[in-house]
């Protein structure tokens, strides 16, 4: 059989989703395309729930037929605020779910932590490994308080940079359409920011970063005239790479390794062969080796005062 088409996921997932923020349900629109891109089918199984269904859920297996599932009570749920998902993977056709917590499970979570999203598979307590929220580090308590994200988190105002989803992924197809070298990836850093002023510059507008709808405007009325001059646009739902440089949400990570002496610096979205990961492997090695040595001799040295200062 062939594999279930990306749309049919996408539309899935926005049904199951409901009422969640307008930035949950941009990133997530991200996180399921280059998912998919990446050969990993993903489908989210709910997003918000009403004060009335977290109380069906909740009675269940207390005073209704069935097994506990949660224990949380209306209000108590960040589901009840519309800035949470829970997701599962598929097989090839999407004909049924997958749970298992493997590389491709654990590959969605990280996208989703690049997007501002916390995992629940990283929580101490209890992991939800299904379980996805949008909350900048806040609880439901602050919530039901009236408390909300940072509005850099929940992608307020018009795309700009710290924005993260399928909307600054548009605009970074729209840029590269009409000839702005430009990585789509989603993610509104430096390298969108700069392009951005750049074409707003070019083209009379308020060089203010923020694609707003003055600048809407012109890009339509560019691409436009680009349609009628027979320019072909480039595909919509392909993320383009650019293997040469690190996506700005991985840069930070990526110097640091560099700094490390895991990698030479070349090539950081190439995938890495069983050799290469063998060489970064005993780099990794040799630096714990290192790290252990120094931490032996500063204990040998602390022992040698204790010793010097007890006589």
């Amino acid at each position: 059989m062939s594999r279930v088409a990306l749309q049919t996921l996408i539309e899935r997932s926005f049904r199951n989703m409901k009422a969640v923020h307008p930035a949950v349900k941009d990133k997530i629109h991200l996180l399921l395309i280059k998912c998919y891109r990446d050969g990993i089918n993903v489908q989210i199984s709910s997003g918000y729930r009403s004060n009335s269904e977290q109380q069906r859920i909740y009675n269940q297996g207390r005073t209704t037929a069935g097994s506990v599932v949660t224990n949380a009570k209306p209000g108590q749920s960040v589901h009840n605020y519309g800035l949470a998902v829970d997701y599962f993977l598929t097989n090839w056709e999407g004909t049924q779910a997958t749970w298992t917590v493997n590389k491709d499970w654990r590959s969605v979570a990280e996208f989703g932590k690049a997007l501002r999203f916390n995992w629940g598979g990283d929580w101490k307590n209890f992991r939800d490994y299904a379980h996805l929220e949008l909350t900048g580090g806040l609880s439901w308590r602050d919530l039901k308080a009236g408390r909300r994200p940072k509005d850099i988190i929940l992608n307020a105002g018009p795309p700009q940079e710290g924005h993260s989803g399928y909307d600054t992924y548009r605009l970074q197809l729209s840029l590269r359409n009409i000839g702005y070298n430009l990585e789509a990836d989603g993610f509104f850093g430096l390298a969108t920011d700069s392009v951005l002023k750049k074409f707003q510059r070019e083209h009379g507008l308020e060089v203010d970063g923020l694609y707003g709808m003055d600048s809407k405007r012109k890009m339509k009325e560019v691409m436009d005239c680009n349609s009628v001059a027979g320019q072909k646009p480039k595909g919509e739902l392909t993320v383009v790479r650019d293997n040469n440089e690190p996506s700005d949400w991985a840069k930070k990570d990526w110097e640091e390794a560099k700094e490390n002496g895991y990698f030479i610096g070349k090539r950081p979205k190439e995938n890495m062969t069983r050799e290469e990961v063998a060489v970064v492997v005993n780099r990794l090695r040799q630096n714990f080796l290192t790290l252990i040595e120094e931490n032996k001799k500063e204990i040998r040295d602390l022992r040698e005062e204790i010793d010097r200062l007890s006589d």
